[in-house]
């Protein structure tokens, strides 16, 4: 059996064994602990090669940057991470799958909670942060992407902010299932039951968004594709928060149309008084 293993994933692990700390009210230290040993655990049980280490030290990463909301403690630990990966492996530094975990782990850590919070006060926190992390982490793995392939996954987004739902049951169940399966096969037929179709959900979703019209646009190949989808993304980024601050673009509007008014009036004042 193949598998794929993200941060997102290692992200999913650790924050279910948070939560349950939480919930056994359990002290920080020991909580903290909990966490990380049930991570270990968890890459043990997946395969501890080079791609799942790298991905649950970036998962572990980009949890504390949302928990902790402490943006220049997250950045140390990701640079820490990241030169001591290389240390260990230094082929990681011409490796794509590397550099978007990296790129995606800073987007996460840069962009994630700024962004969830400039949602309206009526929007449930667990839906602005949904929103906000995939597309924190799109934002700086775009031009890298299209470098790769380039293409434009029009509703890349939007299909990560559907499935989101769903990617929790399937790794959380999953990984509680697989444990039980030699020794409990009855009792690991429930989390199955229900990992397994939360998986039907997401791949059914992901095929109806990419069998939609304009799903793959072209994009500009090289150096060019670079540049644009990185002034795409800032476009993104500026146009979400006028999105989400109309007053403060209306009034800065309102503004700008009195300064063009007066610059326009005192620019005509100067012409008459030349002729005169």
């Amino acid at each position: 059996m193949f598998l794929t293993i993200t941060g997102a994933n290692c992200s999913l692990i650790l924050g279910g064994l948070v939560l349950l700390a939480r919930w056994l009210r359990l002290p920080r230290a020991l909580a903290a602990a909990g966490a990380l040993a049930g991570l270990g655990v968890f890459v043990v049980m997946v395969g501890p090669d080079a791609s799942v280490l790298r991905a649950a030290t970036m998962g572990a990463i980009g949890l504390a940057s949302l928990s902790a909301g402490r943006r220049g403690r997250s950045l140390g630990f990701l640079s820490i991470a990241i030169t001591s990966l290389l240390i260990l492996d230094p082929s990681l530094g011409i490796n794509v799958g590397f550099l978007l975990s990296v790129l995606a782990t800073l987007g996460i850590i840069l962009l994630a909670r700024p962004i969830a919070s400039w949602a309206p006060a009526w929007v449930p926190p667990w839906l602005s942060t949904a929103f906000a992390v995939p597309l924190a982490a799109q934002l700086l793995c775009g031009p890298v992407i299209v470098a790769l392939q380039p293409t434009f996954s029009t509703y890349a987004l939007i299909t990560n902010v559907v499935v989101a739902p769903f990617v929790a049951p399937v790794t959380i169940l999953g990984t509680i299932a697989l444990p039980l399966v030699p020794v409990l096969p009855w009792l690991a037929a429930v989390p199955l039951a229900i990992a397994g179709a939360s998986a039907g959900i997401v791949a059914a979703v992901a095929r109806f968004f990419a069998g939609l019209p304009g799903s793959a646009l072209p994009w500009p190949e090289g150096a060019t594709g670079t540049i644009t989808m990185t002034l795409t993304s800032a476009l993104t980024t500026g146009l979400i928060w006028m999105a989400f601050h109309p007053d403060r673009v209306r009034g800065s509007a309102v503004a700008m149309h009195a300064r063009i008014v007066l610059l326009i009036a005192a620019t005509e004042t100067t012409k008459r008084r030349g002729r005169a």
